[in-house]
């Protein structure tokens, strides 16, 4: 069907469930993204989110992309502490299955996919820049040496590769203790002591 013969029924079912299922994973994290949930939340059938999304990953893919929340979300306070905090604050979401399930779906669609691609950029480019910038006011601070914000991406790599490696190719549970071990990694070689 033609973008300009769409239903416009079927656009505003599909905005309603959407808005939902963003809400449900603002409030519960991802396991709360179910179409039961996204139903009873929007006042849109069951059927027709099943319709809309048939297996929950890609709801959850599109509920994601609908989220502005970035992978990491770096504020205030020392870099090093924050990136462990918000790292350890996504322990549940990274530990349940469904989180590998939306992984490889979103790695898989994302080859075939531009919209899937255009969605991964935002979720790890979002968090490439905020921790670029930072990175960029750590080393104001004296946190870590200068120039580590032009290796944001690199450094980011670092971080997030060991947990993504572990907990999704190994099958091993994660803990903040390897999240501690593998922030402190990366940022190992910019300390201002190194």
């Amino acid at each position: 069907m033609s973008p300009s013969k769409v239903d416009p029924r079927a656009q505003r079912t599909r905005a309603a469930a959407l808005a939902a299922a963003a809400e449900l994973l603002g409030e519960g994290g991802p396991g709360a993204v179910t179409h039961a949930a996204v139903a009873e939340r929007s006042g849109v059938g069951r059927a027709t989110v099943y319709r809309h999304w048939p297996q929950q990953q890609h709801l959850l893919l599109d509920a994601l992309a609908d989220s502005t929340e970035p992978l990491l979300s770096v504020g205030e306070g020392a870099v090093r502490d924050q990136l462990v905090r918000q790292l350890a604050e996504r322990l549940d979401w990274f530990n349940q299955s469904l989180s590998a399930s939306v992984t490889a779906a979103l790695i898989d669609q994302a080859e075939r996919d531009p919209r899937t691609r255009e969605m991964r950029q935002l979720l790890y480019g979002t968090a490439v820049e905020q921790l670029r910038a930072a990175l960029r006011t750590g080393a104001k601070r004296g946190e870590l040496r200068a120039g580590a914000d032009d290796h944001a991406a690199l450094l980011l790599t670092r971080i997030m590769g060991p947990l993504f490696f572990r907990r999704y190719l190994l099958g091993q549970a994660l803990d903040e203790e390897f999240v501690v071990r593998s922030v402190d990694n990366a940022l190992a070689s910019w300390m201002p002591y190194a």
